[in-house]
């Protein structure tokens, strides 16, 4: 949208999202304050005179009248922001075209099965609804009662060290009546009701921190007031007394992301299949696509959850589908005395006693079902007798009788393996010269058909564990399903399973049975009802409690956590013995699990997840990351490709040879091919294979100098010294700067109005503004020491011919010269990297953002990586921590129907 400045006249481009909001007018000649129209006004008029506030009125008992003047008085309390539990709402249902499966499991057990999975999800939903509706009725209660606090009782700390700020320095813009930014203080009439919003303080803090806030042309505290306003609210905002009772957090219940889901089918199945590579696409919460507040359960995703039961199904139970069937009907195929055998218009004809034969090569013994078509040219009172011989071994003599079409004959038979011979005989020629009409009895025969075989052998159904069992030697339909679930079904569930739950699974085999289905199909529809049941999809953790408000993991939760945190898919047998024991809480034995598990292959799943979505590989394949092919034109899908297998192989180098976690700062090493290293200028390395690479002599260290990085922080046709700044504060520091205030033009418009400056002098120019200067300070500092990287990740010592400038000082006064001089000023200030490691690494494993209650977990973890900083002591704290073991116990919630039955009983 664009505006003009009712001051200067001066028109400027403003985003959509600044609508109703002020600013200042980016003219650096005018400088003055603006409103920015809501999208149906045309143009600014001129600013209104504000009218005179009323006298304060007490916060006890605020009242407004409708016609008043803004007066000076609380607000209501701030509107929560909950998650949304998920709600399918009732849709007409489309016809569709498809034709019903046919994979032979009744259907009215699916859709039976499928009303149950339906009901429990919504139980799971309306639990999160309820949790989360009413921590909400509880925390406005709590804000409107601190509104309506005395004055008397509140806190002296926030009248004397905050309040006094507030008034000085912001109630311009956000008090008495302003909200800028829709936020506004008078609604946080005492700590308490500060408290309630964290989050959004948590950004005010940021803001007065970086001297964003107050604006510069505002009036400005003294240091000594800033300081002693950020050091008061970082203290209420985030300290934690770690001598006493911890709050652990809570997880929301999650459903398996589609990484998870199709490791963890392929691992309870012992199968190689991907269904959830179809499934939509995971949302992401705090850079993740495992978090529970974020993973929802669309419609669509409920249908692919249902196709995706009866695929798995199939593979793992027999279908009746035959795996061998071969046809012969072709005249050349047949074998028969020339004399006697002869082409025919349906296949072959013997016209004399004799026979014709055809070879079989069948894949193993079994039931097997030979066809034969065959018709009579008749002669004579009798009808063709036909005789079929399989293996030498006469079948059955049969009756061909005279029709206009070929006439099928089935034999049902074992047959062994390998390679047979099945033989037709004609066996009651006749020839009658006299007759005027059918002189010559002959034999047709049209084909010659195996198929099979049906049904297991039995080493076969020794490799399907849910079939193992079958309703033989007195054991009924329902005995011998649970003899096959017993052991499949703990750990489709991940817990242990009562002998109810085991019954209900087995009955529905026995159901599938009496509407005549086989037992193998009866399996198949009780292992889609376990495949598409809340307690497989969704990580439903047990706890137990302990003293307090604390609810510990039990074991089973415990391995699952262990699991997908390091595996991304379920425990394996070890684990859940050890859980079934209740042994795996204990430290020894959680430490040597966890061991253990980071030496599997499996643990590469950790690489690939979590470094790919913390370091942003994945991005690689998107069109996030797309060079221009005219300025680049050396960067190709197989560059791009290297590029995120040494990212992905460095990292993994590091979990795997447990080495320093700062390595990813400062290593000065990496792993590359032949490609890649010519590519980087880099010799002595020949093959496609990728190899670790030394460094020593090279401008490289670490991942900032890592073509994916570089590439990724880079727009198509340049590098971005504020992209790649952004990056490092928000994945390297862990300190993501606040969003850009909604007037200041992007540099394009900057670049456009001074095309004879230098790229950073343009720069230098844009963040002259104070509104950006206080965040880019630091970000532009860091980017500009990275550009001796091109856009896609090549080494340069020039820029259109310029020399690159390298050079710039941080905040704290370290100045630099050049990407491996930055790498060596943040390795010093490590701890800001370790603690953004393992606040990002602490996120991915137990699924949720990390808040301020986890502080001692994390400041923990970090004393322990200052004696020794290997991934294996990150990996351990986090596994050892309170917010991974534990949660925030919680009673469950009882609706009014379950008052009612409660009281009965």
């Amino acid at each position: 949208m664009r505006m003009k400045c009712p001051h200067c006249d001066h028109r400027f481009q403003v985003r959509d999202e600044a609508a109703g909001k002020r600013g200042k007018c980016p003219n650096p000649e005018c400088r003055q304050i603006v409103e920015v129209p809501l999208f149906e006004e045309a143009d600014f008029s001129e600013p209104k005179p504000k009218a005179k506030p009323a006298a304060k009125k007490s916060a006890a008992a605020p009242t407004r009248k409708p016609s008043a003047a803004p007066v000076a008085m609380p607000m209501k309390p701030p509107q929560y922001k909950a998650v949304k539990p998920v709600a399918v709402a009732p849709k007409k249902k489309k016809k569709s075209s498809k034709k019903s499966s046919s994979s032979g499991f009744p259907m009215t057990t699916v859709i039976v099965v499928s009303s149950i999975l339906f009901v429990a999800v919504g139980g799971l939903l309306v639990y999160r609804s309820f949790k989360t509706t009413s921590e909400l009725h509880a925390v406005a209660a709590s804000t409107q009662a601190a509104l309506q606090e005395p004055p008397a009782n509140r806190s002296p700390s926030y009248t004397q060290d905050l309040v006094p700020f507030v008034k000085a320095y912001c109630s311009d813009c956000h008090a008495n009546g302003s909200q800028e930014g829709d936020f506004a203080f008078d609604r946080y009439a005492s700590l308490a009701a500060l408290k309630n919003d964290r989050e959004i303080w948590a950004k005010v803090l940021k803001l007065v921190r970086l001297g964003a806030m107050p604006p510069s042309d505002a009036k400005q505290p003294t240091e000594e007031e800033r300081n002693r306003a950020i050091g008061w609210l970082d203290h209420q905002l985030y300290f934690v007394d770690c001598a006493a009772e911890q709050n652990p957090g809570r997880v929301t219940v999650r459903r398996l992301n589609r990484i998870e889901y199709n490791n963890t089918v392929n691992d309870l199945l012992g199968i190689n299949f991907r269904p959830a590579d179809d499934f939509p696409s995971d949302d992401v919460g705090h850079g993740f696509d495992n978090i529970g507040d974020v993973l929802t359960v669309p419609p669509l995703l409920m249908e692919k959850y249902l196709t995706a039961g009866e695929s798995i199904a199939r593979k793992v139970t027999p279908t009746g589908s035959p795996s061998y069937a071969r046809r012969v009907n072709s005249s050349d195929k047949f074998k028969g005395d020339a004399k006697l055998v002869f082409d025919s218009s349906d296949g072959k004809v013997i016209v004399s006693t004799g026979q014709l034969t055809s070879e079989f090569n069948l894949p193993r013994a079994g039931q097997y079902k030979l066809r034969v078509t065959a018709r009579q040219d008749r002669s004579g009172k009798e009808d063709a007798k036909m005789e079929v011989k399989f293996a030498g071994k006469s079948l059955k003599t049969v009756d061909v009788k005279k029709t206009n079409s070929l006439e099928t004959f089935e034999f049902p038979l074992d047959m062994p393996g390998g390679k047979v011979e099945v033989a037709v005989l004609f066996l009651n020629d006749f020839y009658d010269k006299d007759a005027k009409k059918e002189q010559d009895r002959n034999l047709h025969v049209g084909s010659i058909e195996i198929e099979g075989p049906f049904g297991m052998s039995d080493d076969e159904r020794k490799k399907l564990p849910l079939v193992r069992f079958g309703p033989v030697n007195g054991k009924s339909v329902s005995q011998a399903a649970q003899e096959n679930l017993k052991d499949f079904l703990p750990k489709a569930f991940r817990r242990s399973v009562s002998q109810q739950e085991l019954e209900r699974y087995a009955g529905l085999v026995d159901m599938a049975v009496k509407h005549g289905e086989t037992f193998d199909e009866g399996m198949g529809v009780a292992v889609q009802a376990v495949l598409i049941s809340p307690h497989f999809l969704f990580r439903v953790e047990g706890g137990r409690r302990v003293e307090g408000q604390v609810e510990m993991l039990d074991d089973y939760a415990l391995a699952s956590r262990l699991s997908y945190f390091l595996w991304s898919s379920m425990p394996d047998d070890e684990l859940f013995q050890l859980a079934k024991d209740n042994k795996l809480h204990e430290p020894e034995v959680l430490k040597q699990q966890t061991d253990r598990m980071l030496k599997d292959p499996r643990s590469n799943a950790l690489v690939a997840n979590f470094a790919g979505q913390w370091l942003g590989l994945r991005k690689l394949t998107t069109n996030e990351v797309d060079p221009d092919a005219k300025l680049f034109p050396d960067f190709n899908k197989d560059i791009r490709m290297d590029f995120w297998k040494e990212t992905e192989q460095f990292f993994g180098s590091i979990v795997r040879s447990d080495a320093s976690i700062y390595d990813l700062l400062d290593g000065k090493y990496t792993f590359l091919n032949e490609r890649l290293a010519k590519f980087y200028g880099i010799g002595g390395v020949t093959g496609p294979e990728f190899r670790r690479v030394d460094l020593k002599d090279q401008p490289r260290a670490g991942v900032l100098t890592q073509g994916s990085i570089l590439t990724l922080t880079s727009f198509p046709n340049r590098t971005s010294p504020v992209k790649r700044g952004e990056w490092v504060l928000s994945n390297i520091l862990g300190d993501a700067p606040p969003d850009p205030p909604p007037l200041v033009p992007a540099i394009d418009s900057t670049a456009a109005a001074n095309p004879n400056l230098t790229f950073r002098q343009q720069l230098e120019l844009h963040r002259a503004d104070p509104g950006c200067a206080s965040c880019h300070k630091e970000m532009d500092a860091i980017g500009f020491g990275m550009q001796t990287f091109d856009a896609i990740g090549r080494f340069r010592t020039q820029d259109a011919n310029q020399p690159i400038d390298a050079t710039g000082t941080l905040p704290s006064g370290e100045a630099f010269n050049g990407t491996l001089d930055l790498i060596g000023i943040l390795r010093k200030h490590k701890t800001k990297f370790g603690r953004c490691l393992t606040e990002k690494m602490m996120t991915y494993s137990i699924g949720r953002g990390v808040d301020w209650y986890d502080k001692c977990a994390i400041d923990k973890i970090m004393g322990e990586l200052e004696s020794n900083d290997r991934m294996s002591t990150l990996i351990q704290g986090i596994v050892h921590s309170a917010p991974f073991q534990s949660r925030k116990f919680r009673d469950a919630p009882i609706n009014e129907s379950q008052k009612s039955v409660a009281a009965k009983n």
